[in-house]
């Protein structure tokens, strides 16, 4: 009898810890998931904030040529480029980069070389200073004086959007630029990723998967990367079962971006490229 009620006892001390550790996991959870939306809210404040830094330096831009009674110059040139960048998503495992595709189409005016940029719809992405490295890095590769003409930069997207990485549009902004002061249109099947350095080469960026897959929903042919980066980690869900709580978690995992891409239908040929100089050659020697 003494033997059933220990056994008893012990059942009941048994259940009673595993709903008091049941309760401890359900807080856990809920206090994880209110910082996790606390920091959600905290990160779309800061990207409206640079929405709105953004736009607000472009009209003032305007209003400084208005106010000169100067007018936007004679346009001489166009040159639209693809642009891939990320954009933060949350989800049940955490933040990840979801890839998001532009059209930025550069306008070559009469001018004094002045950059303005313009989103529409409102895109939260910080060019400016992109844009000035890209017209410095064409004017010398080019032997051009750049500081004749004015640069409209005009970004495009499907939807408003919070991208995070405005840098790493150098590099295609710089071929746009290259191709309006050459009079070239630059192929539609060519998408790329890539900061771009004072020297002209190309430097790291982050989310070259999620962007390489974007730009192949978008009907890429060629995807141009920076060194190094035809490779990227995706993070794959596994499960573990513990007692009666089943845990899941994610398990990083090394691939390459296009033969990852060709797995999922896609025909895309990634390439890595440590320069500007590099890149045109690809681009329009056509051979992809």
């Amino acid at each position: 009898m003494e033997a059933r009620s220990l056994l008893a006892i012990s059942i009941g001390f048994n259940i009673v810890l595993t709903l008091l550790l049941a309760i401890t996991v359900t807080e856990n959870y809920m206090l994880t998931e209110k910082v996790s939306n606390l920091t959600s809210e905290v990160k779309v404040l800061r990207e409206n904030l640079n929405i709105t830094q953004t736009q607000l330096e472009y009209y003032r831009s305007i209003s400084r040529y208005v106010e000169g009674g100067e007018g936007l110059g004679i346009l001489l040139a166009s040159s639209t480029v693809n642009v891939v960048a990320v954009r933060i998503v949350e989800s049940s495992y955490g933040a990840s980069y979801e890839g998001v595709v532009l059209e930025v189409r550069v306008d070559l005016r009469v001018g004094k070389g002045d950059v303005y940029v313009n989103t529409n719809p409102r895109i939260g992405i910080d060019l400016q200073s992109s844009v000035r490295t890209a017209v410095e890095v064409s004017g010398r590769l080019l032997g051009v004086n750049v500081s004749r003409y004015d640069y409209v930069v005009y970004v495009r997207g499907e939807r408003e959007v919070d991208v995070v990485d405005g840098p790493s549009a150098g590099l295609a902004i710089t071929l746009a630029v290259i191709s309006a002061l050459e009079g070239k249109r630059l192929p539609s099947g060519v998408y790329m990723t890539g900061t771009i350095n004072p020297d002209g080469s190309v430097g790291q960026v982050g989310g070259v998967l999620a962007k390489a897959l974007a730009a192949a929903e978008h009907g890429a042919k060629l995807f141009l990367v920076p060194p190094g980066q035809s490779k990227d980690t995706i993070w794959e869900v596994r499960e573990e079962r513990r007692f009666i709580f089943t845990i899941r978690y994610l398990v990083p995992r090394q691939v390459d971006v296009e033969s990852y891409l060709r797995s999922i239908g896609y025909s895309v040929r990634v390439v890595e490229v440590s320069s500007v100089e590099q890149a045109l050659k690809l681009v329009y020697n056509g051979s992809y």
